[in-house]
């Protein structure tokens, strides 16, 4: 067949020489367009760490003061009885007892009675009996000391007795003529059959220091919810030594200052 004077072969040779080409072209870019594909795939991304928080730690509170009072245990339960003054202002309060420290909870707090109760994890020692209906009078002979005195008075025998009910005071407070040094506050006032007369509150001459009576201090520890023992049978023989009844029941406090 011719087409214009030429045969069809003449016409078609290039054309099918140029679609020979492109199947070539074609047949390669599907061989070599999966390779390049695998050869740019992106490696999968890094685990990304986990969010830290914003809020920072609570700051240590700086101390630059250190008061120490007494207290004494009131329960099994950890709580223990002590002066108001003793942990006002702390920002820190401590409860040692020989070779033991703990962080004491500020359970309740009278400024009118003078009286703060304290919370440990634990008793340390016994807990303290409060009279149930014996008070102390005057010139009964009574015990008190500050907590880290009385290492020194339980040598030998002991101290059966070191100060004198001279009766009560100002709000009913018990009244006694006493040597106590400074820590002595929130101590406990024993009386000869070693219960808890009174809580040492603040001298107000040489000798002259007020507590607070046990009345005042059971019904304080009651309206917080502890349960306290009560009697007015003896808990020390009439011989024993009242500083070795003291030291078992007590304990020291530490306020830390700011």
């Amino acid at each position: 067949m011719t087409f214009r004077g030429a045969t069809l072969q003449h016409w078609l040779g290039p054309a099918m020489r140029v679609g020979a080409a492109a199947a070539f072209i074609l047949a390669m870019a599907c061989t070599v367009l999966p390779v390049l594909a695998q050869s740019v795939t992106r490696p999968a991304p890094k685990s990304l760490e986990a969010p830290k928080a914003l809020a920072l730690s609570p700051p240590t509170p700086t101390v630059s003061r250190l008061l120490t009072g007494t207290g004494f245990f009131v329960d099994d339960d950890g709580h223990l009885l002590t002066a108001a003054h003793v942990i006002q202002g702390c920002v820190r309060v401590l409860v040692g007892k020989e070779d033991n420290r703990t962080l004491a909870k500020v359970i309740a707090l009278s400024t009118h009675r003078d009286l703060a109760l304290l919370k440990v994890p634990k008793t340390m020692g016994i807990a303290a009996v409060f009279p149930k209906a014996n008070a102390a009078v005057a010139s009964d002979m009574v015990f008190a000391s500050a907590y880290d005195q009385l290492a020194g008075l339980k040598i030998g025998g002991g101290v059966i007795a070191n100060s004198r009910v001279t009766g009560y005071g100002e709000s009913g407070a018990l009244a006694i003529d006493a040597p106590v040094t400074f820590g002595a506050s929130g101590a406990p006032v024993l009386d000869r059959l070693g219960l808890v007369q009174g809580v040492v509150s603040r001298r107000t001459s040489i000798n002259r220091v007020l507590a607070v009576a046990a009345t005042d201090a059971k019904a304080f520890l009651i309206a917080n919810g502890v349960r306290i023992a009560e009697d007015d049978r003896p808990q020390i023989a009439g011989s024993a030594s009242r500083a070795h009844r003291a030291a078992s029941l007590s304990a020291r406090v530490v306020c830390q200052q700011n």
